[in-house]
């Protein structure tokens, strides 16, 4: 457990979405340098931090398999050179039927993978007869739910749409999770209207 006396510095970097590895991983690497000169232990990164694109109203994130994803092992080797724990909001992963996933992942001071997630909830609304969004129509969602035990406290695992169910939460914190993480790429109309709260939510759950 958490000694409640030890205070832990968690930076969370507002990247911005960006349209190819590259540019992704070169502004996730310079916030977070400037995060660990400001007293940082853990960095954390949003949803997509990979790189997003949009095509209509769906996401696009560029994605590539896991063994040779250019963000995940440049981040993997930021993480060993400068001795910090990362959490990955998410980046896309090649998954099956041409789909990809929307998987977290928490990198350990020595680089090493020592959690994934993928993303259980997808965000598939029908708002009317004109609009409607369908996450699962291009990523494939996840099925279990993750906790990691670190020296820094056990963490637990959700992505953005993740927010809006209740029993995920419950189950993590029963599971003995200290640190709920929910990396998101909230649109900013309900992000101004119900990040705060839902968030505020899930604590008291």
């Amino acid at each position: 457990m958490i000694n409640s006396k030890r205070q832990i510095n968690i930076a969370c970097l507002q990247t911005r979405p960006r349209p190819d590895f590259q540019s992704a991983l070169d502004e996730a690497i310079a916030l977070a340098e400037e995060a660990i000169e400001a007293g940082a232990e853990i960095i954390t990164l949003p949803e997509y931090c990979g790189g997003l694109k949009t095509e209509g109203s769906a996401f696009a994130p560029p994605f590539e398999a896991e063994e040779s994803h250019p963000v995940l092992k440049g981040l993997m080797d930021f993480a060993k050179t400068r001795k910090k724990y990362l959490l990955i909001g998410s980046i896309a992963i090649k998954g099956p039927a041409e789909k990809f996933l929307n998987r977290s992942f928490i990198i350990d001071d020595c680089g090493n993978i020592i959690s994934r997630y993928d993303k259980i909830h997808l965000f598939d609304i029908t708002l009317s007869e004109k609009e409607s969004y369908r996450e699962s129509a291009t990523v494939h969602g996840g099925q279990t739910a993750v906790i990691c035990q670190t020296p820094l406290g056990c963490f637990g695992q959700t992505i953005c749409y993740d927010l809006r169910f209740p029993h995920l939460y419950r189950d993590l914190s029963q599971s003995g999770a200290e640190i709920l993480f929910v990396p998101a790429a909230f649109t900013k109309k309900t992000g101004e209207a119900h990040w705060h709260i839902l968030n505020r939510a899930r604590a008291i759950d």
